[in-house]
């Protein structure tokens, strides 16, 4: 049964009030003409006003046009095949390949009706089959995920009348959640057809192998090689364990059990910093199933040791308190501290090698007048390399001895007086910009930045560098003064950042701690996000910070489509959507692709059909032509594929899987009655189908067309006659 209605945003009764007043309106313009034509033209010319008129109101009230259609639906079939690599295998049982052929004619599944079965197949992902034939199933699919093909099933089958699933399939997912939890959340009986010997297979196979992603020169890393033996008992294996395929270690593992799993722990002892590819190989014995699994790799990310932060102050105060606090909080970096205490000696003495081996210098009133110069001559040698420094001024600060620093800060002192007074930041225009102050990315984070509480500085004024840039000046009782508080400066590859101030823990205990004690939630911690935006900037390098482009994994399988995902910021580190960004691959099967930009200054890109190798990437990012950064990285396509980890039919999950949604599981022997059992399901049976579709007609153009049509006539004609 089909049914139309036509339905409005308005009442009918206004279109209609509306619809007769045009009629009117036209009525009375065209009463008297200037010039006088013929009342069949007068006619023609009020039939078009109206016309045009009664369609552009018609068009405002938002007409929906919307059908309905009832019909009988009989009962379906989802049949889901799997088309993964470990469905044409050899296992205890022979050839699955056979069994799943086997499986398919006794389904009759080319000759069933199609109303009857809706077939998909499944591995990578979950594809519709139109006209299946048994030779489309290419059991080549790198994965299996049966969570995905669940989800999708339910996601594509809302309006058919499925009541049932035929899952032909070996068990064995490796991707994706567990199946049995996605089974149940789409509420339909699901028949299982186990294809292969659900025996352990003769076989060895490394599972996986379990390190940190990151490690440090110099910094012993445990590496976890999970094994799995089976059929081998009283016999003895060698693991060999590489680093860039050069032999690091030896194992030998003697196997006391018929079907044997265990844990090889290994540490790994990075020298050399870089991408390191960890590869760990069994020597194969006679009789195993298979050879494709007795291999793995992954890589690791060797850093040359944790990034080395040196504080030097020139006395204990309140800031350095706070500053080492909120250092304690990071990892990936060791704090290091040198605190001068009586004279010209500290409480830790700095050595060369201290200082050379430091990345970032945080100067907190430092130097004072007893500073000895060794040391500050020795800071100006590691500025000199491109080490960022971070300057905070204090009471005590020598601005004289400070000038061995000042090529390296963003100014240069013009006086200095140890003459204390109160300040309150006023920020510039530049600070809107400016990744040392950014919050969310909006141009009202300034706003979070005003009403501080205030703090101290000395009588000491300051020329800025032309490269720098004053995100703050002050302000004293009011008053704004052209002298800076906060600048940054970032040229030929130095960074630096000065606060010509002290006391900024009152920022943490005044404006932000009281206002917590007094049960704000939502209150902003200016004084750590400062801290947090300044390290983060000085520490990571424009190129790493603005340019990210890595592999979506460090292994593929042959055949595997090999992914990779990019990030691009500008310089206020805000997202860059019109980048051009050009990967060369470099192996055995060497590829150039381009990244195109999904928002937000993401990129993707993906690259089928590559050789089995090791392979390196360079990736080079232009914006209008000019080259703003590059990055690197490695990837494997390996011969042995996720498929080869567990080579047996996985018979107790497929019966979890039926049992749990109300369904049976077979094998390839006693499947003769699947589909007799399905019919016999109390839901299956034919249903009806109500089907509503809706059409919005103010989307469609014809309707303003016609308008502007009537409308273009009328002109033409009122033009002819001459008329106004």
């Amino acid at each position: 049964m089909t049914s139309y209605s036509l339905g409005l945003s308005g009442e009918w009764l206004y279109l209609i009030l509306f619809v007769i007043c045009s009629l009117i309106f036209t009525l009375l313009i065209y009463r008297r003409t200037n010039p006088v034509i013929s009342n069949g033209k007068k006619s023609i010319l009020i039939f078009l006003r109206t016309i045009g008129l009664i369609l552009l109101i018609f068009a405002l009230f938002e007409p929906v046009f919307t059908g309905f259609i009832s019909f009988t639906s009989e009962p379906k079939i989802v049949v889901l095949l799997d088309n993964s690599e470990s469905m044409g295998m050899d296992d205890v049982g022979g050839n699955r390949k056979q069994k799943y052929d086997e499986a398919l004619n006794k389904l009759d599944i080319e000759n069933q009706d199609n109303d009857l079965f809706k077939i998909s197949l499944f591995g990578d992902y979950l594809r519709n089959s139109v006209n299946f034939s048994i030779d489309s199933l290419t059991l080549s699919d790198n994965s299996s995920d049966i969570s995905k093909a669940f989800k999708g099933l339910y996601n594509n089958t809302k309006e058919d009348n499925v009541q049932s699933v035929i899952l032909v399939s070996d068990g064995s997912y490796n991707r994706g959640y567990n199946p049995i939890y996605a089974a149940n959340e789409i509420g339909l009986p699901i028949f299982s057809i186990g294809i292969g010997d659900s025996t352990e297979p003769v076989d060895l196979s490394i599972q996986s192998i379990i390190m940190n992603e990151i490690a440090y020169i110099d910094n012993p890393v445990p590496v976890n090689i999970n094994i799995k033996s089976k059929g081998f008992k009283d016999n003895s294996i060698k693991l060999n364990v590489f680093e860039n395929d050069n032999l690091l270690e030896t194992r030998e593992i003697l196997i006391n059990e018929d079907l044997y799993e265990t844990t090889v722990y290994y540490t790994y002892l990075p020298k050399v910093s870089g991408n390191r590819k960890i590869s760990v190989k069994l020597e194969p014995l006679d009789g195993e199933i298979s050879l494709k699994n007795n291999d793995m790799s992954e890589f690791i990310k060797v850093l040359k040791n944790k990034r080395i932060i040196s504080l030097f102050a020139g006395a204990p105060n309140s800031d350095l308190s706070f500053i080492k606090q909120y250092l304690s909080t990071l990892t990936g970096i060791e704090v290091k501290e040198y605190i001068q205490s009586a004279g010209a000696s500290f409480f830790r003495q700095p050595t060369e090698k201290d200082i050379s081996e430091t990345e970032m210098f945080i100067l907190v009133g430092f130097p004072i007048s007893s500073t000895p110069d060794v040391i500050l001559s020795s800071i100006s040698r590691e500025l000199k390399s491109g080490k960022p420094i971070f300057f905070i001024s204090s009471l005590n600060t020598d601005f004289i001895k400070l000038r061995k620093l000042e090529e390296y800060l963003p100014f240069n002192t013009a006086s200095s007086r140890a003459v204390e007074f109160e300040i309150s930041p006023e920020f510039t225009s530049a600070a809107v910009n400016s990744p040392l102050l950014r919050v969310n990315g909006v141009q009202d984070d300034i706003e979070k930045w005003k009403n501080l509480a205030p703090v101290f500085r000395t009588e000491t004024f300051v020329r800025p560098k032309p490269e720098s840039e004053v995100l703050a000046n002050i302000k004293v009782n009011n008053v704004q003064l052209n002298e800076p508080f906060l600048m940054s400066r970032n040229v030929n590859s130095r960074k630096s950042i000065a606060i010509l101030g002290y006391g900024l823990y009152k920022w943490k205990l005044f404006s932000y701690a009281s206002d917590i004690a007094k049960g704000r939630s939502d209150v902003f911690d200016a004084y750590t996000k400062l801290l947090e935006n300044s390290i983060r900037w000085l520490s990571v390098t424009d190129i790493n910070k603005k340019v990210s482009v890595s592999s979506i994994k460090s292994n593929y399988s042959k055949g595997e489509r090999v992914e990779f995902s990019g990030q691009v910021y500008d310089d206020s580190y805000l997202p860059v959507d019109n980048a051009d960004i050009h990967i060369k691959i470099s192996g055995d099967d060497a590829r150039e692709i381009s990244m195109i930009s999904i928002g937000n200054g993401r990129y993707t890109a993906s690259i089928d059909g590559i050789n089995t190798g090791d392979y390196s990437f360079m990736a080079d990012v232009k914006r209008a032509g000019t080259k703003i950064g590059s990055d690197n990285g490695r990837f494997i396509v390996g011969e042995t594929g996720l498929e080869y980890r567990d080579i047996k039919m996985q018979a107790a999950l497929l019966r979890n899987i039926s049992e749990s949604s109300g369904g049976k599981f077979y094998t390839v022997d006693n499947m003769q009655n699947i589909l007799k059992d399905i019919k016999e399901l109390k839901n299956f049976k034919e249903k009806i189908v109500n089907k509503r579709n809706d059409i919005a007609l103010m989307n469609y153009p014809w309707l303003l067309a016609l308008a502007l049509a009537a409308f273009a006539l009328e002109w033409i004609i009122r033009k002819r006659n001459g008329m106004l």
